[in-house]
């Protein structure tokens, strides 16, 4: 039989502790209901009496009758003082509520994503005070909120020259200069950043990811470990450090640190996909295949059933591994992997009962063909088709 791997499956202990803690850490409890705080607390005893009632009295309030009598005899001409104070007639002034200065009213319109408003409001700032640091950072955070980071590179760019030791600017106009290409002057903005803020975990991240874009993964271990040492809760940190771990080989080592980024950005369905991708390298299918069924459960595609395809495949489970690749080509006739699975499952069917089925032949066939015309440069495909002489 036609097989990728002679693995064998091992128990389902493993794959279930896998399955569920993924989907502890990606859907939580699944109940809306209060956790129970404590188990056994100790109720108040109704005997018992609270502690203001235990507390002696310090002093007893004069008797209202007994004051009056005493000032009544003691000048009988006077007139009677009342015990009861006298209400005031002063009224408490409500606090003056400062007005919102020009600028507080734009970044108000900016919150409330009124974005054209917003531009205006900062425009009108800057006619009056060209040199307003803040109304140039407050224009690039619109135009990135309109999607336009060619006009909000321009407007960071400025407020750069108005304050070029801010390292929250330099950061901001490096990564709107990554965003549409430059990646180079992104890459010297970072430094500099790390120079005015040697303890910013993001210009690490960044310098990471850029390495990783190069393909130079070598080269974006160090950023990412740095960023993992001085933040180790902070994801994005977690997620480029397993990536680079991952790229050079370590793919055992990367899996803890998956499972950590999953943790600090339960939706970001990518980590999900890298960690099966460290499993699936570890040839470790039953985590394999557990991830991908936590994050089928999340966001199903035509690529994630394929790879739960795949992973019963690899387990020997054959007839579950072509009800998921059928699946995944029903959702995109064009998945080449999910063609090339059902391709080699009926092949195997075909070999396995000595070539005398010709339905699998035919199966097998047609599911190479639509593989090919999807992708049509597959040399060892079509070499595989002419060595078991499939297109009869």
């Amino acid at each position: 039989m036609l097989t990728n791997s002679n693995y064998h499956h091992r128990s389902m202990v493993r794959f279930c502790s896998i399955f569920l803690s993924l989907s502890w850490a990606i859907f939580g409890s699944g109940c809306s209901t209060p956790r129970v705080a404590s188990i056994g607390m100790v109720q108040p005893n109704p005997s018992d009496k609270p502690d203001d009632e235990l507390v002696p009295a310090v002093e007893q309030p004069i008797n209202q009758s007994q004051t009056t009598e005493a000032i009544t005899e003691s000048n009988p001409t006077d007139e009677v003082v009342s015990a009861q104070p006298k209400p005031s007639n002063l009224t408490p002034t409500p606090p003056v509520s400062r007005p919102a200065t020009p600028l507080e009213q734009a970044e108000t319109l900016l919150a409330q994503g009124d974005f054209e408003q917003a531009l205006d409001a900062f425009a009108d700032l800057l006619l009056n005070n060209p040199g307003l640091v803040e109304a140039y950072m407050g224009l690039a955070n619109t135009h990135e909120r309109l999607e336009n980071p060619w006009a909000a590179e321009r407007s960071w760019r400025r407020a750069i020259e108005l304050k070029p030791d801010d390292p929250q600017v330099v950061l901001r106009h490096a990564n709107v200069l990554y965003e549409i290409g430059r990646s180079k002057e992104a890459e010297r903005h970072w430094i500099r950043c790390l120079t005015l803020a040697p303890n910013s975990v993001e210009p690490l991240v960044m310098l990471a990811t850029l390495e990783l874009d190069r393909d130079q993964a070598q080269a974006a271990l160090p950023y990412a470990r740095s960023s993992v040492r001085l933040a180790p809760k902070h994801g994005p940190g977690r997620a480029v450090y397993a990536r680079a771990l991952l790229v050079v080989g370590q793919a055992s080592a990367s899996i803890a640190h998956w499972s950590m980024a999953i943790e600090a950005l339960p939706d970001d369905f990518s980590l999900l996909a890298g960690l099966l991708e460290a499993y699936a390298a570890c040839q470790d299918y039953e985590g394999a295949l557990a991830t991908a069924l936590v994050l089928e459960r999340r966001a199903s595609s035509a690529g994630v059933l394929e790879r739960i395809g795949w992973c019963y495949f690899k387990l020997g489970r054959y007839e579950e591994s072509r009800v998921a690749y059928q699946k995944s080509t029903e959702l995109d006739s064009g998945c080449t992997p999910a063609w090339n699975g059902l391709g080699i499952l009926a092949l195997n069917r075909w070999l396995d009962q000595d070539r005398q089925n010709e339905t699998d032949r035919k199966e097998a066939m047609s599911a190479f063909r639509k593989s090919l015309r999807s992708k049509s440069d597959q040399p060892k495909l079509a070499r595989m088709i002419l060595q078991f002489d499939l297109d009869r």
